[in-house]
């Protein structure tokens, strides 16, 4: 929309001298099609997931999907005030379909986390299994770069089999990111030490998404 306005503002500035009509059209046509081809497409709902996530107050929209392999599914929500690339908080679905189930998937991630031990300092996880929701559930803290390009990172991830209506089975993710970044780390760190266990209870009260694949 900036490129188009600077056009139309000199255009109205010559027009005061010259009248012509003909420019003022020209140029009200050219906004036009720069404001349509400025917009942002939609994104795609692979999993007919709800559009707006709302928790402990605060909207999360869906914001990014992706949809990389056959059996692979991802969609990202943040608040309005977040960028995806680089969120405060986040919440995430995901979906595979295929013989993996949650607990071959917590036993992948808790693999991940201890290997980055070595070199992370921060890396750390807690693992519990809520026999009423049968979710496995794993938060962990986890970091990476130095000084002004430094990222903490806390996560909470339901993990829980799924299974549709055609049969299909397979795994889904519901998790909760929350990150920190370069001198923001000061507070965020404490942050979480202080009210993580606040944090877990929004979290794990917040009613999974149904998941409805839609046909592609």
């Amino acid at each position: 929309m900036k490129k188009a306005i600077l056009p139309l503002l000199t255009l109205m500035i010559l027009g005061s001298c010259s009248d012509s009509k003909a420019d003022t059209k020209e140029s009200s046509k050219e906004e036009i099609e720069n404001s349509v081809s400025d917009k942002v497409a939609p994104v795609k709902n692979y999993l007919n997931t709800p559009e707006l996530i709302k928790l402990n107050g605060t909207d999360f929209d869906l914001s990014w999907s992706s949809h990389p392999s056959e059996n692979y599914y991802k969609q990202e929500y943040v608040p309005s005030d977040n960028v995806v690339e680089k969120y405060k908080e986040m919440i995430a679905v995901e979906l595979v379909v295929g013989d993996l189930t949650a607990k071959d998937a917590v036993n992948q991630k808790i693999q991940e986390i201890e290997a980055r031990k070595a070199t992370d300092r921060v890396s750390n996880y807690a693992l519990k299994e809520d026999t009423e929701t049968k979710e496995l559930i794993l938060d962990f803290m986890m970091s990476e770069g130095a000084g002004e390009s430094t990222i903490l990172e806390w996560n909470v991830y339901r993990y829980k089999n799924y299974e549709d209506a055609g049969g299909n089975k397979g795994i889904s993710l519901f998790s909760l990111s929350k990150r920190g970044y370069g001198i923001d780390v000061a507070q965020f760190g404490p942050d979480i030490r202080d009210n993580r266990p606040r944090y877990m209870v929004e979290f794990l009260a917040l009613p999974r998404p149904s998941i409805n694949l839609k046909k592609q």
